[in-house]
């Protein structure tokens, strides 16, 4: 392509955002150009996780359509842990309403089949090109620098995930603080269809979801997962970027992944499995306080590249968030090109329709999660009580003798928590409220 040249759009990086994106765009008939640095899309995904379905639905229920989802989720765990014992609080839902609150996904073959979709749509993906540098005309984006190339077009959409140098270039976002980031480290393990279903108590092709909070991360904000996929299971280990930086422990941060999988309550689930990928990656976890603005004249971020990340304590939402920004950046865009692609009509729109849709609500509701989630006593001390107080709830002395009730009410209050996690527990209560 020649410098005089220009499209329409051109979205930086092929995964869930930049694609969701792209897919609208070209629908609309617009030229549409996704670089991708990877040798193709899906290959710098890592690992997968858990897609609520329901959020995105709106928004991209074509696009999904036919999509490789590996199980929907239908049995849900949240379980405190000390050394070597656990107290598991589980929802089994087998209700059949024809559409799951959310699935399993493994990123690779679901990006590469989103990718093909948008390439039938008449967008360009070009894989092994990496964006060095924006070109800036009169305080505006109007390019990308690839080596000693220059792509021109109307609207730069970066999709280039949690590190986003580019965003970063921009001013939009500040250099990388480790407070800003979580370090995930993850596991794909191979195992049969039907083991997966015996060990998780799941009828066939039905998913569960396991999170694990205390002390697998030795007092580091931050807990463990497992995920059940069609033939594998995900797992893994997520911290916040700044404790590890202060963490006295003669371990490494990938022995916290080799301890989790070796615990008495986790080791016979995957017990005759192969691991066939394992890798690490940050996630963004700043939260709505520390949000970058959407865009600049000439452009506008999506997905991990904005900060779009929500962890509420008990849910851990990426994908949806990245799927409905790239789709809302591309309504957004389509009503500048209505107006010869004014830069002030796609900001403006950008800004509103992440404020009218659930994104910024969401992540706004939940502003106060992070520094709450930062707590060192919610990774120690009340998943160390309440497994060890449920032991003396179930334990029969010698003398015959069980601890009442009542006991158990008021251990569980002064014991377990005292005033300090009372005011915990009303903070976490109030969360979104």
């Amino acid at each position: 392509m020649s410098n005089s040249d220009e499209l329409d759009i051109i979205v930086v990086g092929a995964g869930l955002s930049g694609l969701s994106c792209g897919y609208e765009l070209a629908k609309a008939g617009l030229q549409v150009a996704i670089l991708e640095r990877g040798d193709m899309a899906g290959t710098k995904n890592l690992s997968g996780g858990k897609l609520y379905l329901e959020p995105v639905h709106e928004f991209c229920d074509d696009f999904l359509k036919d999509a490789p989802f590996e199980r929907p989720v239908v049995s849900e765990s949240i379980i405190l842990t000390d050394e070597s014992s656990s107290v598991s609080c589980r929802l089994d839902c087998r209700e059949d309403s024809g559409f799951p609150n959310s699935v399993t996904v493994l990123m690779n073959p679901l990006v590469k089949h989103l990718a093909k979709k948008v390439s039938e749509k008449g967008a360009l993906i070009l894989p092994q090109q990496k964006v060095d540098e924006l070109i800036w005309k009169n305080g505006k984006v109007i390019g990308v620098k690839i080596g000693s190339e220059v792509l021109n077009a109307r609207v730069i959409v970066l999709a280039d995930g949690v590190l986003s140098f580019l965003a970063q270039e921009t001013g939009l976002r500040p250099e990388h603080l480790t407070r800003l980031y979580g370090l995930g480290i993850k596991e794909i393990i191979q195992l049969d269809s039907a083991i997966i279903e015996d060990r998780f108590n799941l009828p066939s092709g039905l998913g569960a979801s396991r999170m694990f909070v205390g002390k697998i991360t030795q007092g580091l904000p931050g807990g463990g997962f497992i995920y059940t996929n069609s033939n594998s299971l995900s797992i893994g280990i997520v911290v916040h970027l700044e404790a590890i930086q202060d963490w006295k422990s003669d371990k490494e941060i990938w022995e916290l992944l080799e301890a989790f999988k070796s615990r008495p309550d986790v080791a016979p689930l995957l017990s005759g499995g192969k691991t066939v990928e394992y890798g690490a990656h940050l996630i963004p976890e700043g939260g709505f306080k520390n949000l970058p603005k959407p865009g600049i004249p000439g452009l506008l971020l999506v997905g991990d590249a904005a900060g779009f990340v929500l962890n509420t304590g008990s849910t851990l939402r990426g994908m949806d968030l990245a799927l409905v920004s790239g789709v809302l950046a591309a309504k957004s865009i389509k009503e500048a090109a209505k107006k010869n692609f004014s830069s002030e009509v796609c900001l403006n729109h950008y800004q509103q329709v992440l404020k009218k849709n659930f994104i910024i609500n969401q992540m706004k509701r939940y502003k106060k999660a992070s520094d709450l989630l930062a707590l060192q006593r919610l990774y120690n001390r009340y998943p160390h009580r309440m497994v060890r107080l449920t032991q003396e709830m179930f334990m029969v002395n010698s003398e015959g003798k069980s601890t009442s009730f009542g006991k158990m009410v008021r251990k569980f209050i002064f014991k377990v928590f005292g005033w300090r996690g009372l005011r915990d527990i009303w903070r976490l209560i109030r969360l979104g409220s």
